[in-house]
């Protein structure tokens, strides 16, 4: 069991969904470990052929051939590339999706939370207001744990305690991985509602837009009234209509159309700086190969390049990271 292996037995002890403790039974057999130990024996077998270049720099022989050198770095920097993109998703499976539900006041947006975790966890009443702080509640749908947060309703605040909230529901949007924006059907139109949501910091989240209050409407063609927003669902929280329809978009908000059956998925901090110093030193090896240094000058980039996979697992430690590490192991509780 190398170092990798060994920190994925603490996620897998940690693990509070099936995706989390599916991924960390991945790591834990080897996959991640596999995937970083061929990327190392790849790069390994030109390193020695640079290395003996150097030894016979007197004679100018060439054993590694500088076109296979690059093809080759290229594709390790792709692989890396792909192994990175991964740890989004790992991130979210291993600590959670924090999911904001926000809204104007009286949008149902209490009504949902509890529609969504199927009890009165909220209180729900007519008088616009109500929700002052965030109740943050967790939720599992299909394996994946979604940290739903109802937040306090977004409008003018009319006194210090709703500004507060306000504020907070603002801080709460920005931290989160999914916003889930509920508007009333019956109360806001669709030119409205775009104003609404230009105005929140969503900047890359994933926003669900959902119509509450359907089992109000009569005569209406809601699909065509709101045509010009994105990613819209129409439910009814008080009566329940559509909410399986909401947390299938939900899931498939972090999915993505991955599966994560036998897919290799970065979950860990460490590995993923790992992963980045990789990527920074292939680059350098690259830029030096296109200016056609001598092979002194970039010999070093392809040693960190490896030292820093080696890192990942276990191949090359130190004290301070192995205790790091292993103090994260709570024996005995």
């Amino acid at each position: 069991m190398d170092l990798s292996q060994a920190e994925a037995v603490a996620d897998l002890i940690a693990s509070d969904s099936e995706s989390a403790h599916r991924t960390a039974m991945n790591q834990m057999r080897g996959g991640f470990s596999l995937e970083i130990k061929i990327l190392r024996d790849e790069l390994i077998h030109f390193a020695s052929m640079i290395e003996l270049e150097l030894d016979f720099a007197e004679e100018d022989v060439e054993f590694a051939n500088r076109d296979d050198l690059k093809k080759l770095i290229k594709n390790l920097c792709l692989k890396i590339v792909e192994l990175k993109s991964s740890f989004q998703l790992g991130n979210v499976i291993r600590h959670g999706v924090t999911t904001v539900i926000a809204g104007r006041p009286n949008a149902g947006k209490s009504t949902l939370l509890n529609a969504l975790l199927n009890e009165e966890r909220a209180i729900v009443s007519e008088i616009p207001g109500t929700t002052r702080d965030t109740i943050e509640e967790a939720i599992n749908i299909n394996g994946i744990v979604f940290r739903l947060v109802d937040t306090a309703g977004l409008r003018e605040a009319t006194d210090v305690i709703e500004k507060f909230g306000v504020e907070r529901t603002m801080e709460k949007i920005s931290e989160s991985a999914i916003v889930i924006y509920v508007f009333d059907v019956n109360e806001m139109n669709a030119d409205d509602l775009k104003k609404d949501l230009a105005q929140l910091p969503l900047r890359k989240i994933e926003t669900i837009v959902v119509g509450n209050k359907i089992d109000g409407v009569v005569n209406r063609n809601l699909e065509s009234d709101y045509s010009s927003v994105e990613n819209i669902l129409f439910i009814s929280a008080k009566q329940k209509t559509h909410i399986d329809l909401l947390k299938q978009k939900l899931v498939a908000s972090v999915l993505h159309e991955n599966n994560l059956t036998d897919k290799t998925i970065v979950t860990n901090a460490r590995h993923y700086e790992g992963l980045m110093k990789t990527e920074e030193s292939l680059a350098d090896i690259l830029n030096a190969l296109d200016a056609e240094v001598s092979k002194e000058l970039f010999v070093s980039d392809i040693r960190r390049a490896l030292n820093s996979l080696g890192e990942i697992t276990g191949e090359i430690t130190t004290d301070d990271l192995l205790a790091s590490i292993f103090s994260k192991f709570c024996i005995g509780k």
